[in-house]
């Protein structure tokens, strides 16, 4: 399809009158219409189409009923319907009462334009921009950011599930592909085994039996890769994307090993050759590669496994950053969907890096504790000059929990010599480097022969020799002022802002089904939140334009009585 740009036009007049008849108190989509005007043009989107072709739907329009179908929940079917049908809508878009509007599936190619042409953020992008030009939003003030856990559009599977489905997933797509070349390599027993979908067969119960069912599976997709890779086999049957995942997922879950051979056979019935191979299903002890890396199911092989505290899952991750100042509309800034194993801090990074190249950096930054470590407090303020305001980490030490024991803070560090001197006077130059959970600390050892008859070593360590691990200068100093800061009175009053990101989060689940993919891959996935995003901005810019003003914690009556008689 081809793009003829053209500018936007205005409100057909019959639509308008019929429109103010409508709602003589206005509404959110005629004050959109009237304050912000289309939003969005045809021009921003000119690198999605094509030069040649039939002329495509305006895509100014697309956008915004897509942000509206996001907005309101609704499928495309029901989004095309409302483009016919309602009068707000066709005031919005500038359509005449009478426009019969486009098919459904126009929506659908939209969005793939949008994920082709990596182009998931422009609407969320143009809007924000249109903000900034009305001042409902600008740079360097307060911003929050929190994660939540999206599951996957694909069916929760176990390992054996997830072996035994990405098997059948290949066969499936080889009888597609090469259904004579199948035939022929097929064996008789497969139909029995992979014809129906995983939660139809039988398995067998025990760890016995399954482990050798599981076992089972594994030869059958090892002949299988067998056959493929094989010489006389066509190249292109190799270059099948279910045909390489069915490799990734057998490196990962099975092992080739060698085992004696007592028996002889038919080939070798001398045992000249005692060694034979088996495929044997991967176990703890053998090692599996972590969650990061792990296929989860064959359908959607971007999702992953992962746990936060008592929640389990298999999907993805979203984080959502968003302004809090008390005098504008509460905007989402940027929104980043991760690997669901990815760590909120390792996150962390990419967010600053892409507010800074929308020029939306925050002076402040508030954030729970799952995105504050030493080197993130100090990068944030030495490459974006951004204070990262949440629960620092605390040290876990028995010292630290003991009243009267020896803290870290209790020892003198001279870090330009290497030098550490304790409370008794004891100094050691014992001083290297060293790696603990992906992070670089100074391991700090004392001498056994000073701290065994030291009278203070109750209080120290209940090792022969006390031994401290600081994180490296500039972070330990950043970190030691980060706890300061948070003993100070103020700092509960700057971090109660940060509370109002997961009232939004709460928003996007209960309205907009933040938490469910609608779509599989990463890409597409990431696309549906950055509309959610949008459309969530889109209602409270009316909000704001209406002159609402933005609702309070709700709480219970009994804890409005304490409060008040505190």
């Amino acid at each position: 399809m081809s793009l003829q740009p053209s500018s936007p036009a205005e409100v057909p007049s019959q639509t308008a009158a019929v429109a103010r008849a409508a709602f003589p108190r206005g509404s959110a989509y005629l004050r959109l219409r009237d304050e912000l005007g289309t939003v969005f043009t045809d021009a921003q989107f000119t690198a999605l189409f094509s030069a040649r072709g039939r002329p495509a739907e305006a895509p100014w329009r697309l956008a915004l009923v897509t942000v509206l179908q996001f907005a309101e929940n609704l499928s495309d079917r029901r989004a095309a319907e409302a483009v016919r049908s309602r009068i707000d809508w066709k005031y919005l878009l500038g359509l005449d009462l009478t426009d019969p509007g486009f098919d459904a599936s126009v929506l659908s190619e939209f969005r793939s334009r949008l994920v082709a042409g990596h182009a998931e953020t422009l609407l969320l992008d143009t809007l924000l921009a249109l903000c900034r030009e009305r001042r409902l939003l600008v740079a360097r003030g307060r911003q929050r950011t929190d994660s939540t856990h999206v599951l996957g559009a694909v069916r929760s599977l176990n390992r054996l599930g997830c072996v035994t489905e990405t098997l059948r997933a290949s066969l499936n797509a080889l009888a597609v592909a090469a259904p004579e070349w199948l035939r022929a390599h097929a064996e008789e027993t497969w139909s029995e085994r992979y014809a129906k979908p995983t939660d139809d067969l039988y398995v067998p119960q025990g760890e016995a039996a399954r482990r050798a069912h599981a076992e089972q599976v594994g030869r059958d997709g090892h002949t299988l890769l067998a056959a493929v890779f094989s010489p006389d086999a066509p190249a292109w049957l190799r270059e099948i994307p279910a045909v390489i995942l069915l490799g990734r997922v057998w490196v990962q879950n099975f092992q080739i090993v060698s085992v004696d051979d007592e028996t002889g056979t038919k080939d070798d019935p001398d045992h000249k050759n005692p060694q034979t191979t088996q495929v044997v299903w991967r176990t703890s002890s053998e090692g599996t590669p972590p969650s990061l890396l792990m296929i989860a199911s064959p359908y959607d092989p971007e999702t992953h496994y992962a746990k936060k505290r008592s929640t389990t899952w298999i999907g993805y991750k979203v984080h959502l950053t968003e302004t809090c100042a008390a005098d504008r509309p509460r905007l989402i800034t940027h929104v980043a969907t991760t690997l669901a194993p990815v760590a909120d801090r390792d996150a962390l990074g990419a967010i600053h890096a892409d507010l800074a190249a929308q020029d939306l950096l925050p002076d402040t930054h508030l954030v729970d504790a799952g995105y504050v470590d030493a080197d993130l407090l100090l990068a944030s303020a030495r490459d974006h000059a951004v204070m990262l305001l949440g629960p620092s980490p605390q040290d876990t030490q028995w010292q630290s929990r003991q009243s009267g024991a020896f803290r870290l803070q209790d020892f003198q560090i001279d870090w330009d010599r290497k030098i550490a001197t304790c409370p008794a006077g004891h100094t050691t130059t014992s001083w290297s480097p060293d790696h603990n959970l992906g992070r670089t600390v100074i391991r700090i050892r004392f001498s056994s022969a000073d701290c065994k008859p030291c009278a203070l070593k109750q209080n120290c360590t209940r090792s022969p020799r006390r031994l401290l691990t600081p994180r490296r200068r500039e972070e330990h100093a950043a970190l030691e002022t980060a706890r300061a800061r948070e003993a100070d009175e103020a700092f509960a009053e700057q971090y109660r802002w940060r509370a109002g990101i997961e009232g939004t989060l709460s928003l996007g689940v209960r309205t907009m089904h933040l938490r469910r993919a609608r779509y599989l891959g990463l890409a597409k996935v990431h696309l549906q939140h950055v509309l959610t995003a949008t459309a969530l901005n889109i209602g409270r810019i009316a909000d704001w334009l209406a002159g609402e003003a933005v609702a309070s914690t709700r709480r219970s009556p009994f804890a409005r009585i304490i409060s008040q008689a505190a």
